[in-house]
């Protein structure tokens, strides 16, 4: 398959590199009401439903029963690949909805002291996209047209639960079970005619279909007005297949004349083990509650590399610091500072077909109204990245710019 695809890349004049959904970010999605302001520093306090995914053991520590659930009401990102196209940029966008997360916590002090369990279905990433370019006019270039659909359909969504009970008054253990699925399709088509008349259409598609099982050990140790946490997260591939099919036909030679005879490829592969494994999580956190206005809290997370020979990844950390401050007794603003760094491999001089790599940076702002058995919040989400990609044949780099928006909301009601 890698020779056709390669065979793709070297008859066409601007080509993807990245033909994947993005499985190299871990935090394209902010998740949980209260963390998603945090900017997903939550992993020393993890007190309410979404313990199942920052930190079991957190839930130890909630003061109640709670149902919260929270969605994206408006999601955009956008790339750009500066001075592609001659000296025109080349622009890639995705968007749409999701609901990232929903869950509850159930307290069972009368079955055993400080024992707590939760739920939760969440969507860790999510990706549409709908690209349609059109060039002419490039003779410059070589090109008189050239036209491009990319569509992606992509979503890693899990469902998962938790159990966690204090060891001491300020020690607490949780244990929980996720299960994991991966779903991405992705279809491109390409149409090209050059200015010698040669010409070139191609469709590639993939589909991987994966799942996992994803066991979260975590601890959490309060002192005072201090508090800690732990979680380690490690998944076990249960299936996975990925689908690859080219159809391509050209008359354009290797020195780039065209051809009295059409060459053409139509080929569909079935790879059983595309990922063969998944990275395993690590995460380290901080919390201090100041006071009964102010909290803050800081995360370190690690994702160990994960190889093989369609997807690999590379070790990657990343932080994340958040704030909550209560402007009065019933309204909380909650300010987020996070990374979402690439874990593919850097863009370097000298090699080609290299995919993108794109490092962001994140901020997150969220308002609540809290009552006495529920809450609401609104906010934001924003992250700007810059990096590096080979967006076009040969050895030339372009620089990247991009960004995303997430407008959300959550609510939780207490019992």
């Amino acid at each position: 398959m890698k020779s056709i695809y390669l065979l793709g890349l070297l008859v066409i004049a601007i080509g993807s590199t990245n033909l994947f959904a993005d499985q190299f970010h871990y935090t394209n999605l902010l998740l949980g009401e209260r963390a998603q302001g945090l900017g997903g520093a939550f992993t020393a306090v993890s007190d309410d439903a979404s313990g199942v995914i920052y930190n079991p053991a957190g839930l130890a520590f909630a003061l109640s029963n709670d149902i919260s659930g929270s969605a994206n009401a408006f999601y955009k990102r956008r790339v750009v690949y500066k001075k592609t196209i001659g000296n025109d940029d080349f622009i890639e966008q995705s968007g749409g909805t999701t609901a990232p997360f929903f869950g509850g916590l159930q307290k069972l002090d009368e079955i055993y002291p400080s024992l707590s369990i939760a739920f939760g279905i969440f969507n860790l990433d999510s990706e549409l996209k709908d690209q349609d370019d059109l060039v002419t006019g490039k003779a410059s270039l070589g090109l008189t047209r050239f036209h491009r659909t990319a569509n992606i359909r992509a979503t890693t969504s899990g469902l998962g639960g938790a159990a966690a009970i204090k060891l001491t008054s300020g020690v607490a253990l949780g244990l929980g079970v996720n299960f994991i699925t991966i779903d991405e399709l992705v279809q491109e088509y390409q149409d090209v005619t050059y200015a010698n008349t040669a010409f070139l259409t191609q469709n590639f598609r993939t589909h991987l279909d994966a799942s996992a099982l994803q066991i979260n050990l975590g601890t959490q140790v309060a002192f005072g007005s201090v508090a800690f946490g732990l979680c380690v997260k490690t998944p076990t591939i249960l299936t996975e297949t990925y689908e690859t099919s080219l159809d391509l036909s050209t008359n354009r030679g290797s020195d780039g004349n065209p051809l009295d005879e059409v060459a053409r490829v139509d080929q569909t592969l079935s790879i059983e083990k595309p990922l063969q494994t998944l990275p395993t999580e690590i995460r380290f956190g901080t919390a201090w509650f100041a006071s009964p206005r102010l909290m803050m809290s800081a995360d370190l997370i690690h994702f160990t590399a994960a190889s093989s020979d369609y997807f690999d990844r590379l070790a990657v950390t990343n932080f994340a610091t958040g704030v909550e401050y209560y402007i009065t007794p019933s309204i909380p603003v909650r300010v987020g500072l996070f990374s979402n760094n690439d874990a593919r491999p850097a863009v370097e001089d000298g090699k080609l077909n290299q995919p993108d790599h794109i490092d962001y940076l994140g901020y997150s702002l969220f308002f609540a109204l809290v009552q006495t058995n529920s809450q609401v919040a609104v906010g934001a989400v924003l992250q700007t990245g810059e990096g590096k990609a080979q967006k076009i044949q040969g050895p030339q780099i372009q620089d990247v710019e991009a960004e995303s928006v997430t407008v959300a909301f959550s609510a939780t009601h207490s019992f």
